[in-house]
């Protein structure tokens, strides 16, 4: 089964107000178009003056295969959900083998039902057709015969009234054959094959094995993608954040759908913004406890919209997700007290999104000694295990960040206590820690230098 997507609607932000046509640059007519185009009068062939004269608003893209290509590999990606054998088929087709899989949908009839239902999902204006052969499947939806059927002799007739031009033969062969009065394919497949091997080259007798079925036609059938990425087209040009968000939420969709059908979770995502006339913007958004639902990463990347500056249109946007993870169902304890809808890692996840990365550290012991080297702060991450060190329980709760010359007259309660350490990176130390009570009764924590310097170090609460 051959399906071929025309240009309407290839893009769920197509204007449906205003004429939109998209131009193939070399030929000057128009390729696709949405339904304002058609209720104006506009049809797929005419050229761009004409068109333009039906409509005095008609907006115009120019043709890009690449967009084209894309969109077909995100119509094959959606239709594997419900049929396995797919391939592309070019220049701008769809092929389904569907007789393994007619047992699972009882039938032609029911299989049909289902892609189109899947189909639903696209925007897309296509033609369609059911063939003994891919050739034949694709000459069928070229002209637009919008049918399935499994009756042989019906397939073999409506493939003999279609005209030569209408075939994938060129149009040097095309003009050969009718000055000996083949015009149409019923003629040239009456033709025993011996015949056309000696009038004509081995490409019009390997073409008809092939329309016919009797040669074998090899195709590559698509793979689903490991990685999600995901491109988009742009029907107008952007040039604020808050309009941005809307082609993010659908390309975030996507992402749901991917992540949810294959069980997984990402931890960070990419959007990459095509500007106009100027560089590429890439904006990562991370999630330190992993998502994979769409609203979650919207609201993520609300936030870092926020703080974006664009400095020129966008015209297209990507996004992909480079590294997944299986997904783990939540733990909660049955009898735990309630708490509050975000996590301790999503809480970290917002404040990184709005704040920045950098801005948000975490505190943790390191294994050293000196008071001043034990505390440390940590990019946070998913899973911290602290380190077990054996600490000294009299410490204070407040410690200063540069240590201070004592200058009051104090009391000693406790100590001393003598920390030795630091050789091996040339900052050694040598002190006698001491707890003491000065005159307005605070309770700080002292040392003595081995030159009988005295400072204060902290404050216990």
């Amino acid at each position: 089964m051959s399906q071929e997507p025309s240009a309407e609607g290839t893009n769920p932000q197509m204007s449906t107000q205003h004429a939109l046509v998209i131009l193939h640059h070399q030929s000057n007519c128009v390729l696709q178009l949405n339904q304002a185009a058609i209720d104006a009068g506009i049809r797929m062939g005419m050229g761009l003056g004409t068109a333009a004269a039906l409509d005095q608003h008609l907006q115009v893209l120019p043709y890009k295969r690449d967009v084209e290509q894309k969109k077909l590999v995100e119509i094959a990606e959606h239709l594997y959900l419900v049929t396995s054998d797919i391939s592309l088929f070019p220049p701008n087709g769809l092929l389904l083998r569907i007789h393994n899989m007619l047992m699972l949908y009882n039938g032609l009839n029911g299989y049909w039902r289902v892609i189109k239902n899947q189909l639903k999902d696209f925007q897309v204006t296509y033609y369609y057709a059911s063939g003994q052969s891919p050739y034949a499947a694709r000459i069928l939806a070229r002209t637009a015969w919008n049918q399935v059927s499994d009756h042989l002799p019906m397939l073999q007739h409506q493939i003999g009234i279609r005209q030569l031009t209408d075939s994938e033969l060129d149009k040097k062969s095309v003009s050969k054959l009718a000055r000996v009065g083949i015009h149409n394919l019923a003629d040239l497949m009456a033709l025993p094959l011996k015949d056309v091997a000696k009038r004509f080259d081995i490409d019009l007798v390997t073409y008809l094995g092939r329309l016919s079925g009797e040669f074998h036609h090899s195709v590559d059938f698509y793979h689903p993608q490991s990685k999600f990425q995901r491109y988009l087209e742009l029907l107008y040009e952007i040039s604020h954040t808050d309009t941005l968000l809307s082609p993010m939420r659908q390309l975030l969709a996507a992402l749901e759908q991917f992540l949810k059908i294959r069980d997984l979770l990402t931890q960070k995502i990419i959007f990459t913004l095509y500007q106009r006339d100027n560089r590429t913007l890439t904006l990562e958004v991370g999630s330190a406890q992993g998502e994979y639902l769409a609203d979650k990463w919207t609201n993520l990347s609300t936030l870092k919209l926020d703080n974006l500056v664009l400095q020129a249109p966008i015209f297209a946007l990507e996004l992909s997700a480079p590294d997944t993870q299986l997904r783990s169902p939540d733990k909660a304890d049955l009898f735990s007290a309630s708490k509050g809808t975000l996590t301790y890692l999503q809480l970290i996840s917002l404040l990184q999104a709005k704040l920045g990365e950098e801005a948000i550290s975490q505190v943790v012991l390191d294994d050293d000694f000196r008071p001043e080297k034990v505390n440390k702060y940590v990019p946070p991450h998913l899973e911290v295990t602290p380190k077990s060190i054996s600490t000294y329980p009299l410490r204070p709760s407040f410690m200063l960040q540069t240590p201070q010359p004592l200058t009051e007259k104090v009391s000693i309660i406790h100590g001393p206590e003598r920390i030795s350490t630091g050789w091996w990176d040339n900052q050694q130390i040598t002190r006698d820690y001491f707890i003491a009570r000065n005159q307005h009764g605070q309770w700080l924590w002292i040392y003595r230098t081995t030159k009988s310097l005295w400072f204060a170090h902290g404050f216990f609460s």
